[in-house]
């Protein structure tokens, strides 16, 4: 439902002044600092005009144990770090927060501001409705009062956010991509993620990761495009000023690990936004500690490890799956059990972004070499597809046939040993 317009200048300054005498603890003065609670209120009872949104930001918070001080469970003051200060409005409509530092000084209006947060979860946890700031109007008074309330309002819902504890164990940084619907196409667009980027669950899950090889970090990228897990923010401004950035007493990355997921996150914001400089992702040093209480104790984080640079990458890795699992005798059709079973192992595999993957088909010595050569190539090509299917790409077959026992012999124990299909893959993380 649309807000009710404007009626006039008169009738926002009138708004405005009743707002001050029961908003503010000393309404005499515009200096003196909003009532808790109540500068959001006013914010909301306020009418919008039909002038369109000059900025839509959105502000999306971690609320994971390693955002956190690891003792004291405190959140840094992502509003000082954001936005700055309190808010004094300027001559040209826009609202400045006081700080050249901050990442968004300054806001002009009318705007739309969204604060969520992500942890473990699919999607956006919104604190509140999202703050409507209509046109900046009337006098000087009522101007500072406006800008005050603003810098108030976002300073509590920011306040709220990290207050609340992690409700889903682990760090989707994935879902904080997925902000929904634009407010209107003209607007300037800005989404500011305030992460270390250590994603343990989703696509881009880091838990086996050694954030070595840039050419993982890209392969992960390429990995979540194929499971359609890549959301759509053409025309946005995506900041992510602090990954690889962990809260006190966490395990701290080396600045090589820190670049490799800079790499990462600049490769996927590109692709989110489809702009190679739609993106600014940086490490800048952590910001401090909020005061006030700390978040109640919330779901865990799961741990990801930075391994030494020197330690040598990943060797190639095989799963074997039986063929009395995956078919029928003779047959190359996968079964209910066989198609449940791949569908696990790509689910395992596909956060590691393989660097290459490959299926081998084996049988036993029963029957024609021939033959039994072109059923295990059959029975690789109907591997790959159902692994294809799930989202796992690049893989290359072949297929073995008898040539390559795994159990000597030819017994009954021994040639079902040797019928199976082996699933090679290389991750150089």
């Amino acid at each position: 439902m649309n807000a009710p317009p404007l009626r006039s200048a008169a009738a926002l300054a009138g708004l405005l002044l009743v707002s001050a005498c029961s908003l503010f603890n000393d309404p005499t003065t515009v200096t003196a600092e909003p009532v808790p609670g109540a500068a959001c209120a006013a914010i909301e009872r306020m009418a919008r005009d039909k002038t369109p949104t000059a900025q839509e930001v959105v502000v999306v918070i971690d609320r994971s144990p390693s955002m956190r001080d690891a003792e004291t469970g405190q959140s840094p003051d992502w509003y000082a770090a954001i936005f700055g200060g309190r808010g004094v409005p300027q001559q040209d409509g826009s609202i400045s927060f006081g700080s050249e530092a901050a990442l968004i000084p300054s806001i002009g209006t009318p705007a739309v501001i969204r604060i969520g947060t992500i942890d473990g979860g699919e999607s956006i946890t919104w604190q509140g409705a999202p703050i409507y700031l209509p046109r900046m109007t009337g006098g000087d008074r009522n101007r500072q009062i406006f800008a005050g309330n603003t810098s108030a309002c976002l300073r509590e819902r920011i306040g709220q956010a990290v207050r609340e504890p992690a409700a889903e164990r682990g760090s989707n940084v994935m879902a904080a991509f997925q902000v929904g619907t634009q407010e209107t196409s003209r607007a300037r667009r800005t989404l500011v993620i305030a992460t270390d980027g250590l994603a343990t669950t989703g696509c881009a899950d880091l838990r086996q990761t050694a954030m070595r090889d840039i050419g993982h970090a890209k392969r992960i990228v390429r990995a979540c495009a194929r499971q359609r897990a890549v959301p759509e923010l053409k025309g946005w401004e995506v900041l992510l000023p602090w990954v690889g950035v962990v809260g006190p007493g966490h395990p701290e990355p080396e600045e090589p690990h820190r670049q490799w997921l800079r790499t990462l996150w600049t490769e996927m914001c590109a692709e989110v936004t489809g702009a190679k400089d739609g993106c600014q992702v940086r490490s800048t040093d952590r910001p401090q500690l909020a005061e006030g209480a700390a978040a109640a104790k919330g779901a865990a984080d799961e741990p990801v490890r930075f391994r030494p640079i020197a330690t040598p990458p990943n060797p190639v890795r095989t799963e074997t799956l039986p063929s009395d699992l995956l078919f029928d005798v003779d047959s190359d059709r996968i079964s209910a059990k066989g198609r449940k079973a791949l569908e696990a192992f790509a689910e395992k595999v596909i956060p590691k972004a393989p660097e290459w993957v490959e299926v081998a088909g084996h049988t036993d010595d029963q029957g024609d070499e021939a033959y039994n050569k072109d059923l295990s190539l059959r029975r690789a090509e109907a591997v790959r597809r159902v692994l294809e299917d799930a989202g796992l790409g690049g893989i290359r077959v072949v297929g073995k046939g008898e040539t390559s026992p795994k159990c000597p012999g030819t017994s009954a124990a021994a040639r079902q040993c040797n019928r199976r299909v082996e699933i090679k893959y290389k991750v150089r993380g």
